[in-house]
């Protein structure tokens, strides 16, 4: 295969992998300007009786038309092409460039309970999207989910078990038929073992994978309890009680006892956020998470348009709110449940000396009730910048205006990576929640790039 170019565009260049089914390998559209790499799977089953080979090909024709249908995901790979040629049938999908999460899942250091919710939210946040569509993945597992090289986001990948749901099919003697058992050993709970999978058998398997992370033991290992069936896990594992039962809850026995979709497993998850939970450390990692910062000199905000600059609209429609952005800034991130970080634009590299792009960057937080006043969500939110960077120097702070609504800001410079930079951070609250806008720049070049970063910081709407 390798050097065969299919369709008369896709060019084969390596294998990937190799399952029952067929092989997946990375290609090359010699039909685009810039050679583009994608995914191919190759349809071609090991046995060649006629129920293997039919059931092979409904999986296959059942992918492509489930991805089609998703449409353009953020998330979930694009279905590119799907056509049959010499008797062999191609699925063609866009290539995420990073690895599968069977790499940093190992058997060598237990995970945080921090770092696992994070993760879970990551999952679900993908899985969600499938569940809303009635779609079931049926083989969630680390090795089939992708850690994004642009982002470091999840995506899920391998969709060829999914299963949309319907109703269940009746054979000629007046029975119910099961669906042929799909997935993989461990990750799979017992009504899909006995071919009756449902959006919960996919929590199932998310929990599992948090088990593993939690306690450094393969899911095969699991000791399991003689009586009730429920997977004995937390005594390996250093989580708190509440987390414990979100757990627990996701792999229950009974499918009739878990969660029934990711969203609902997204709103259990909630109790952790800001507001629910020990808050220091959490607002402390959303402003550390903003990754190196600058702020520019505080002074009475406007809408400052530099000459001959177009702009972009950003609008988040589940968060309520819109920014405009110059044309040639780039847009990056999903929104983030932890740490709140909902989008951030990054200015273009000016040249190969750029080695610090500048950005802006909107974080938004429910809060807790002793917070929901903008002068007691100040007190807390200086005295945390305080406490997260000892060496930094606050040059001004004072009230101003954002989103139309009564606002805070505050400039401050410190040093990371060995790079002086400075910090401009500018904070409004409403409807319980905390909108945080952040301008960075290295100290030298922060006043060049302010008119912009007025603009896009000024032009938040929220409705």
């Amino acid at each position: 295969m390798i050097g065969k170019i299919l369709d008369g565009r896709y060019e084969v260049i390596s294998k990937l992998g190799e399952g029952g089914f067929g092989a997946t390998y990375l290609a090359i559209d010699r039909k685009l300007p810039d050679k583009d790499q994608c995914v191919v799977k190759h349809f071609s089953p090991k046995a060649t009786d006629t129920n293997t080979l039919s059931h092979a090909r409904r999986l296959f024709e059942n992918e492509a038309k489930v991805l089609n249908r998703l449409g353009n995901h953020d998330r979930i790979p694009r279905l590119l092409a799907h056509f049959e040629e010499d008797q062999n049938f191609y699925l063609v999908q866009e290539f995420i460039p990073g690895y599968d999460l069977s790499r940093e899942i190992n058997r060598h250091k237990q995970w945080s309970q921090e770092k696992v919710i994070v993760l879970l939210e990551d999952i679900l946040e993908a899985l969600e999207f499938l569940h809303q569509h009635h779609v079931i993945h049926r083989d969630i597992k680390p090795s089939n989910l992708m850690r994004r090289q642009q982002d470091e986001k999840i995506v899920l990948i391998d969709f060829g078990a999914v299963k949309q749901i319907s109703s269940p099919a009746i054979n000629t003697q007046g029975q119910m038929t099961a669906t042929v058992v799909v997935g993989t050993p461990g990750y799979i709970p017992s009504e899909q073992s006995q071919g009756q999978p449902r959006l919960c058998s996919d929590i199932y398997a998310v929990g599992i994978i948090a088990i593993e992370a939690l306690t450094n033991l393969n899911p095969m290992q699991l000791p399991r309890d003689n009586l009730t069936g429920e997977i004995i896990w937390h005594q390996q594992a250093q989580v708190s009680q509440q987390f414990a039962e979100i757990i627990e809850k996701m792999v229950k026995y009974d499918f009739r006892q878990r969660y029934q979709s990711a969203t609902e497993v997204l709103q259990a998850l909630q109790q952790f956020k800001v507001g629910n939970h020990p808050q220091k450390s959490i607002w402390r990692k959303a402003i550390i998470g903003l990754g190196m910062a600058t702020a520019a000199t505080i002074i009475a905000f406007f809408i400052f348009i530099p000459r001959n600059q177009s702009l972009l609209d950003y609008n988040n429609i589940p968060y309520g709110i819109n920014i405009k952005y110059p044309t040639n800034w780039q847009k990056t991130g999903t929104p983030d449940h932890i740490t709140g970080n909902v989008v951030k634009f990054i200015s273009p590299k000016e040249n190969n000396t750029d080695i610090y792009l500048e950005n802006v960057n909107l974080i938004v937080e429910e809060l807790p009730e002793n917070h929901q006043e903008l002068e007691q969500f100040t007190k807390f939110f200086l005295d945390e910048i305080q406490q997260s960077y000892p060496n930094s120097k606050i040059s001004e702070k004072g009230k101003t205006q954002l989103a139309n609504q009564p606002a805070y800001q505050v400039s401050y410079t410190l040093e990371e990576e060995g790079i002086n930079i400075k910090r401009l951070q500018v904070w409004t609250i409403k409807n319980n929640k905390a909108y945080i806008m952040t301008y960075t720049d290295n100290v030298t070049k922060y006043s060049e790039h302010l008119p912009t970063a007025r603009t896009i910081i000024n032009s938040l709407e929220i409705k």
